[in-house]
């Protein structure tokens, strides 16, 4: 079995304790339970960040000799993406009595589904998730911006189910980073090659424009509800996480 997939399974498993201890802490109205939650967050992002890098490894010169150690050297396509983005999207942020509210176990969801759906087209025959000549610097930005926002996704549904203020305006850096990489590769190709998108898989123009168009819409929206907001930048973070899994 891969080190890969032993890594996923276990921030995996570790992602449901801590997702599990924050209805249970919320719940019970019990803050000192966040502790643990935190624990067991830091636990799952040191383990998947591991694997992203193993995975990632096996294409990067930097790391190839430590992912043939591992046997890791068929792990790629959009499993590469999907590890990377479950690591990024763990939040870390210690955050005291705000943990005991049972909407903090939402803030994990994004993570948890990223990590098991990784997990599955590891273990299981899909050849969906191995695709050969995957790892390109533009799939690799696009991987982290995905991450990024799959971590504002779950600060939206936190927002969506609780209406909380205190992360009233998710995802500013995420944001700030997805309009550095966007802007970079459409000057870098209207440099080259005269047009903005040439040499680019079609799935960018559309998805990740579509997202920055979405994301610029509920960032700038001051006046709109709050839920509504949080909902428009959720839709954002998807379709972002869903561009990177495919490709670009």
């Amino acid at each position: 079995m891969s080190m890969v997939v032993i890594l996923v399974g276990l921030g995996y498993c570790t992602l449901l304790v801590a997702v599990g201890l924050a209805v249970w802490g919320g719940l019970r109205d019990a803050p000192r339970v966040s502790r643990g939650t935190e624990a067991a967050a830091w636990a799952a992002g040191g383990l998947l960040v591991f694997g992203a890098l193993l995975a990632w490894g096996s294409r990067l010169p930097a790391l190839e000799g430590m992912a043939n150690s591992f046997s890791i050297v068929t792990v790629e396509g959009p499993v590469s993406s999907m590890v990377l983005m479950a690591a990024l999207a763990i939040p870390l942020e210690p955050q005291g009595r705000r943990g005991a509210h049972w909407s903090r176990s939402l803030l994990y969801v994004p993570a948890v589904v990223l990590s098991g759906v990784a997990l599955v087209l590891m273990t299981g025959s899909s050849e969906g998730g191995l695709v050969t000549n995957w790892i390109t610097p533009i799939r690799f930005l696009l991987a982290v911006c995905a991450g990024l926002g799959a971590r504002t996704l779950g600060q939206a549904l936190q927002v969506i189910a609780a209406g909380s203020r205190q992360v009233e305006r998710p995802g500013a850096f995420p944001y700030g980073f997805l309009t550095l990489v966007l802007g970079s590769v459409a000057l870098v190709n209207l440099w080259q090659r005269g047009t903005v998108w040439s040499g680019v898989d079609p799935v960018m123009p559309g998805g990740v424009v579509g997202a920055w168009l979405a994301w610029s819409a509920g960032w700038l929206a001051s006046s709109w509800h709050l839920r509504l907001r949080a909902l428009v930048m959720a839709i954002a973070a998807l379709l972002l996480m869903v561009t990177a899994a495919n490709g670009a």
